[in-house]
Order: structure tokens, then C-alpha cells, then sequence
């Protein structure tokens, strides 16, 4: 099971690995309010959906009107009713629960009865049922915490699916590719160090999310001051913000200027492997910041075992959340994992 965690951070789920989200998009704010739609990679055998809504004149009448319990958000466990709303080739498993100030509502519904499919259905329907047992509704005062947090898992995942790109790019010899991946990777990198090092300095679990996303409206922060800051908090040394600075305009002549500049598609070899020794040097400072975090129980790193291994399941579940990155792109494999 991987963890979901609903966008306006106010309920939480565990799903299973071979779920995805099934909105068209995870970041499209005109989604806001619409029921949350889940199911397997691919073609589709039920459909799932689940809302979560402030509780209006109307849904405090249907409360009643089902003689639900208004329960509270610090329950064990929220418990679902169900009812099942069967028609000539359709089946609509309904799900309500009411939660403090809101009610969830959640359907399955099966529109294929044939016989071979059943059992696959009634796997399918227990996953659903598996998954509403573990919601948790989160108070108001907690909401922007989960909300970074969910923020931060995404901005990783980020991280690992272009490591799986520049895999490939690098397998299929597309500098130009690599290149621009590469510069992505190290950018992200060096706005993760700025939160680990705010943590530490601090002495907090904050994190500040205006590092990790650019919503259409935001104003940018770019890789240009990202480098500044790095330099500034001592994180990088001059050295290395000179060879950034210089990968930067190199970078900018292959993506921007090929075609008016004499640079030659063997020159941007050299610039990926420029970028490639890069990143190994700013791979070593973020492991001295986690290192730094683990050993003074703080921040994001405070719990972690840096000596655990990838496990398989934890590794299924990164493949799993790299795929969720990827979106409907017909990837073959990922991280060398067949899928």
C-alpha cells in the first residue's frame, strides 16, 4: 500500500501499489471539489471515486435521513456504511461516513457482470473497502503540515523519475536530453539542501515549500539565485558556484542557441559529463546535511535509519510512485524494473 493524501491535505489513505490517480491531472486547480477518482494502471475494471465536502444544509438532511453517526476525527478508525445498488448490468457499491464538520462519499461501481470477471471484481471491491479503512481525516490545524509534507513526497518522486529519464536518455545516447534532465536534477537538488539547511539552522521539522513547487502564479524562483543562496548559507563553496554559473551559460547555448552558436553536438557530451561530475559533488554534500539531521534528531531526516537498506516493498512502492509521475506514458520499465 502507498500513502495518497488528498490535495487540500484533509484526509489521507493508503491505496494499493498498482493504483493510480485517475483525475486528469493531480495538479489542476479547476479539480478543486470534484470527486477523487482511483483504479489500476491501465484499463479500468471498476470504477472508484471519493469525496470529501463541508457538511451543507442538504448533506446534514441525508445525514439524518440515514440515521448516520457524526463521528470524530479522533477515532482508531472511521467506519463506512455501505449499500449496494444493483441494476440489470450495472452494480453501485456506495460508501458514506460523516466526520466532524464533513462526510465522505465514496462508490464503486462494477458496469461489466460477466461471470469471468467476478472474481477480479470482488478483489477489486475489497481493495476499495481496505482503502476506506484507512482514512483519516485531518484537523484544520494539522492540514498545512500534511500539505508540505505531501509536497515534499512529490518533489522526491520528481527527483527519482528524472533519475529514470537520464537512464534512458543516456541508454538512447540523446545528449541533448541528458543534458537538460541533468540541470533539472541539480537545481532540485540544491533547493533540497536549502530546506534541509533551514531545518538545521532552525531546529525545526518546517518545510519550506516555496523551494519545492511553482504553482501558475508564483513568482519564480530561479536557478540562477537558487546558486546565490547556496553560496550564501555556505552549503556550496566558490568553486563549485563558478562551475555551476559556467555549466549554466554552456546548458543555455544547447537547449536555447544549437542552432546559432558553433557548439557542436560532440561538445554537449562534454557537458554531460560536466554535469555528471557536478552532481556527484552536490550528492556528496546533501548525504553531509542528512547525516548532519540524523545525528541531531531533526527535520525530515531525524527518523531515518541511514543504514537501512531499499527494501523490495519500498522499492515497488518508489517504482509505483515514479509510474504516478510519469502519468499515462507507456513506459516498459523503470529503474531497470520490467512493469
Amino acid at each position: 500500500m502507498k500513502l495518497y493524501t488528498d490535495i487540500t491535505g484533509k484526509f489521507q489513505m493508503y491505496i494499493p501499489l498498482n493504483w493510480e490517480y485517475k483525475n486528469p491531472s493531480l495538479y489542476k486547480e479547476i479539480e478543486s471539489g470534484r470527486p477523487q477518482a482511483f483504479g489500476t494502471y491501465g484499463k479500468l475494471l471498476g470504477a472508484f471515486q471519493i469525496s470529501c465536502k463541508e457538511v451543507t444544509e442538504h448533506i446534514s438532511n441525508l445525514i439524518k435521513t440515514r440515521k448516520e453517526i457524526i463521528q470524530s476525527s479522533n477515532s482508531e478508525q472511521l467506519l463506512f456504511s455501505e449499500m449496494l445498488l444493483a441494476e440489470e448490468n450495472l452494480e453501485n457499491y456506495m460508501f458514506s461516513c460523516a466526520v466532524d464538520d464533513h462526510y465522505f462519499f465514496a462508490t464503486y461501481i462494477l458496469t461489466d457482470k460477466k461471470k469471468e470477471l467476478r472474481k477480479k471484481y470482488e478483489e477489486e471491491l475489497q481493495d476499495v473497502r481496505t482503502a476506506l479503512k484507512s482514512i483519516k481525516f485531518i484537523k484544520p490545524e494539522f492540514r498545512q503540515i500534511v500539505s508540505s509534507k505531501r509536497r515534499f513526497n512529490l518533489f522526491m518522486t520528481s527527483i527519482a523519475a528524472t533519475v529514470d529519464l537520464m537512464n534512458k536518455a543516456h541508454q538512447n545516447e540523446s545528449l541533448i536530453e541528458y543534458v537538460a534532465l541533468s540541470a533539472n536534477r541539480i537545481d532540485a537538488l540544491l533547493r533540497l539542501s536549502i530546506i534541509l539547511t533551514k531545518q538545521i539552522e532552525g531546529r525545526s521539522d518546517e518545510i519550506d515549500t516555496k523551494y519545492l513547487f511553482q504553482a501558475e502564479t508564483d513568482k519564480a524562483i530561479m536557478e540562477r539565485k537558487i546558486y546565490k543562496i547556496v553560496l550564501e548559507k555556505g552549503i556550496i563553496n566558490q568553486t563549485i558556484f563558478e562551475d555551476l554559473e559556467e555549466l549554466y551559460k554552456e546548458r543555455n547555448k544547447v537547449i536555447h542557441r544549437y542552432i546559432i552558436t558553433d557548439i557542436r553536438t560532440e561538445d554537449i557530451g562534454r557537458i554531460a559529463y560536466d554535469y555528471q561530475q557536478l552532481s556527484d559533488k552536490i550528492e556528496v554534500i546533501i548525504n553531509q546535511i542528512e547525516e548532519k539531521q540524523y545525528k541531531m534528531k531533526l527535520g525530515i531526516h531525524k527518523d531515518n535509519d541511514k543504514l537501512a537498506m531499499l527494501d523490495d516493498f519500498r522499492f515497488k512502492e518508489l517504482i509505483s510512485n515514479i509510474r504516478d509521475k510519469h502519468g499515462n506514458l507507456r513506459v516498459k520499465e523503470i529503474l531497470g524494473e520490467k512493469i
